[in-house]
Order: C-alpha cells, then structure tokens, then sequence
C-alpha cells in the first residue's frame, strides 16, 4: 500500500518545502523544481526551457527517494549518465527524510546537481 495522507503530508513539507525554496522566486520562469510521487518513490525533477525550443519545457531527474516500508527506511539513488538509477552508496539507509534532502543539498560527490 502506497503513503497515506499524514505520510503524503509529511513528504510534502520535506520534499515539497526543499523544491520551493531551492529556486528563487525571480528566477522561476527559467527553471523549476518539483516532486513526484508513485508508490513508494519520491523523485525530484528539475525542468527548465528546452535549448533549441525555449516553448518546451525538459526534465531532469535529479534523484530518487525509495522507501522501503518492511525495514521502515528511506534509501537515496541518483541518476547515471546512462539513465539508470544508482544505489546512493555514500549514504546508508535511514529513516530520517529529512536527512537525505539534507544530503542531496549537498552534493559532496557532484551527482545530483551536477
């Protein structure tokens, strides 16, 4: 069973307030960030205009956030160059979200925000 309601709220505020504040307001029509959730992935997504065709929005996944309700954990992956997710192996699992959002902002090792 996918997050209930206090849960989504939880991640809301986490995720969700770290999206907001991760961009300035002046600076919003350029370049987004946002999450998704499906199941028990929290993905956070940068979107900013298209090169070639400024009309077109494109996305970046920036990372995943994996909860794994049997061991109560959240587990931390990032993207390789090849497309695929990455065990973020610099990080152990916890059950602290807050610390992962802490760990993508960051970015010791140069693989979430480049």
């Amino acid at each position: 069973m996918p997050f209930n309601d206090i849960e989504l709220q939880r991640i809301k505020k986490i995720v969700g307030g770290f999206c907001e504040e991760k961009i300035p307001d002046h600076h919003r029509s350029q370049i987004k960030v946002f999450y998704e959730v499906r199941g028990y992935d929290v993905k956070i997504i940068e979107s900013r205009p298209d090169f070639m065709r400024n009309y077109e929005w494109t996305e970046t996944q920036i990372a995943r956030l994996k909860y794994y309700p049997d061991a109560f954990v959240w587990q931390l992956y990032w993207m390789r160059a090849s497309g695929k997710w990455e065990k973020y192996a610099e990080f152990k699992p916890t059950n602290n979200l807050q610390s992962l959002i802490e760990e993508i902002e960051k970015d010791p090792y140069c693989v979430f925000w480049g």
